[in-house]
């Protein structure tokens, strides 16, 4: 039985791929096509294009510590740990009593 499709997808559509897989992959394209293109000297040795796409996520990940450096994210990650719930913070004690007396 197949999944049901997301709202907005077209039927057989391939399914979203993570958006750090894609950066990683545009990457990998990117270095790809210069090392192994034809305006790369071609005396010089290649890579090995699995260490070339371990090099890609590695960029990958650099990436997105950078962007988690910025003013505007800082800022968005600021509200959501001031939005976010703190379990160990709530007190429960009246809901606890509640249900003993029931």
């Amino acid at each position: 039985m197949s999944a049901p499709n997301a709202p907005g997808k077209a039927p057989g559509a391939p399914p979203a791929k993570d958006p750090y897989v894609e950066l990683a992959e545009r990457i990998f394209v990117s270095l790809a096509a210069r090392v192994y293109g034809t305006l790369a000297a071609s005396d010089q040795r290649k890579p090995d294009p699995k260490a070339l796409a371990a090099f890609s996520f590695k960029l990958a990940d650099a990436f997105e510590e950078a962007t988690n450096e910025t003013p505007r994210k800082k800022v968005e990650i600021e509200a959501r740990r001031k939005a976010a719930v703190k379990l160990d913070e709530v007190d429960l004690s009246g809901v606890l009593d509640v249900q003993k007396k029931s």
